[in-house]
Formats: C-alpha cells, structure tokens, sequence
C-alpha cells in the first residue's frame, strides 16, 4: 500500500535514529490519543534541535499577531516579515489535532528516508508539523505527497 509521506535527505545515521525516535513516541501518543505534557517532549531533542522552532514571549506573540492581522489578507501569506518558523508547542498541538494514522519514518535508499502517514480524509490538518519536526534534526524536505498531489523541493 502507498501511503502519503515527507521525504527527505538523510545523510546523518545518529539524527535520523534520533528522529526515528521521536517519531515513534509521537506516533505512540498519537495512537493511544494519550499525549504528555509538551514540557516531557523538551528531552527528546538536543540544543540544535530545539533552536529551529520560534520560542516567543507573551508580547512577542501578541506583536505578531497585531501585525498579522494589520496586514491585508492577500500579503499575509507572502509578507517575509511575518514568516516564522513553528513553535515548539504548536507542532505537537498540530500532531495531536492532525486527522491522520502515523504509519513509519523509514529510510527507502541509502540517503534518503520518508515520513509515511495516511489520512483520514480531507482535509487532514496537512504536512507542516511533519516538515518541522524533520527538519529540526537538520534534514532538508526534498519531496511530499500530501494525499492530493505530489511534489519535489529544491
């Protein structure tokens, strides 16, 4: 069977079974639907995984917030100043609340590996937490296909 999936450079052994890692206690708690605290998942992730989500304070989320909904709709999604990498916090919020089964996060050529996962239906919540959390372990997304079509990076 053909799942949907995040594919990805996989070039670090140590990263990867540390992803995998991660992967299989989100996978876990998503199929029991008994999730930890977001404070339990910290010990998963080192220094340099941990620095590629957007840590704000109370104000500067509400600056960015004010700034976003000053911004007129059609810039919004367009506007670099209001690009923000995910915050710790939202991705598994984003895992927990994604209308999908996790199926496996599986290496598929010597350099390469996939994120599998099969939706429910559509939409499913989409492919944004995936991409953050391979991307955390420094692996560049070179493909997905999110159910509807598929598509290549870089």
């Amino acid at each position: 069977m053909e799942y949907c999936f995040v594919e990805f450079q996989a070039n670090d052994r140590k990263q990867f079974d540390t992803l995998c890692r991660v992967f299989n206690e989100i996978k876990k708690d998503k199929d029991s639907d008994s999730w930890r605290n977001d404070e339990d998942w910290l010990s998963f992730f080192d220094n340099e995984a941990l620095s590629h989500f957007w840590w704000t304070t109370q104000e500067e989320a509400a600056e960015h917030f004010r700034r976003w909904f000053e911004t007129p709709v059609e810039q919004r999604w367009t506007d670099p100043s209001l690009k923000n990498p995910w915050d710790f916090e939202s991705m598994f919020d984003a895992f927990k609340n994604g209308e999908y089964q996790l199926i496996a996060c599986r290496m598929i050529s010597a350099d390469r590996a996939r994120l599998e996962f099969d939706p429910f239906g559509y939409p499913y919540g989409g492919t944004g937490c995936i991409k953050a959390l391979v991307e955390s372990f420094g692996f560049a997304i070179v493909a997905e296909d999110d159910g509807v079509e598929y598509v290549k990076f870089g």
